[in-house]
């Protein structure tokens, strides 16, 4: 099971990270349709997924990964529940209407620790 879990993470990532490379202006879009639930809903995700990997990390063969992508993602959920919708929204809006080898960057790291998970699993 936690295979399948880690696999589905993995998949997603890879998948986000090459629309991000191809489309640019795909993480604008999605960055503007954001609504409140689903900020929240991505928030506690993110926090539940945060936790999957760090208490997963012991049990891989790639620890250190799973401890700090664990440690990040939660950090990250936290943060995005702390300065609420209105300011989370507007970074994110502002991150995606940077520069587009910015973004293309990000897609290259992301598809980087999306192949890592994938080997993980």
């Amino acid at each position: 099971m936690i295979r399948v879990i880690v696999g589905l993470l993995g998949i997603a990532i890879v998948l986000l990270s090459l629309a991000v490379i191809a489309k640019p202006k795909l993480a604008q879009t999605i960055s503007e349709r954001l609504s409140e639930t689903g900020y929240f809903f991505s928030a506690w995700l993110r926090i539940l997924v945060g936790l999957f990997l760090l208490l997963v990390a012991d049990t891989r063969n790639w620890y250190i990964l799973f401890n700090a992508l664990g440690v990040l993602v939660l950090l990250s959920g936290a943060y995005m529940l702390q300065i609420g919708f209105e300011r989370g929204k507007a970074l994110a809006i502002k991150i995606s209407q940077g520069n587009e080898n910015f973004l293309r960057i990000s897609g290259i790291l992301g598809l980087i620790i999306g192949i890592m998970l994938l080997s993980a699993r």
